[in-house]
């Protein structure tokens, strides 16, 4: 079982120290089932260029609301299985963020998009429309 990867069993999560988000305090301690973490592995973020953030959330949330874990505070889930489907120059952003700086979904939200639909490339992309 040591040997198996993180998403092969279930395990308990707890906040990464030094993370970017701060996950909310939940009422109980829950393992994240193992075929939840294989869907959302399986459906990662690069920050590729020609990849687009809004349809990524999007996947992101459809594949999240399959799950219920009770008892347990939706925003907290999201906070924690989001990071879980980046990849690459994604998951670098993440990491690279300074601590604490997300306390919210809607935080979280705001700052993929930002960092990975800038204002700047929607502008060029609606002047070439």
């Amino acid at each position: 079982m040591d040997d198996e990867p993180m998403w092969a069993a279930d395990r308990v999560v707890t906040p990464t120290p030094g993370s970017a988000i701060t996950i909310p305090e939940t009422t109980n301690e829950f393992a994240i089932k193992s075929d939840h973490l294989t869907i959302v592995k399986g459906n990662q973020f690069d920050g590729k260029t020609k990849t687009d953030p809004h349809k990524h959330i999007h996947k992101f949330l459809r594949i999240y609301v399959m799950f219920k874990y009770r008892d347990t505070e939706n925003e907290a889930v999201r906070l924690m299985m989001f990071p879980l489907s980046l990849t690459g120059e994604a998951k670098t952003w993440l990491d690279e963020l300074n601590e604490g700086t997300i306390e919210t979904w809607d935080e979280l939200q705001t700052a993929f998009i930002s960092r990975f639909f800038p204002l700047t490339f929607f502008d060029r992309i609606l002047g070439e429309i």
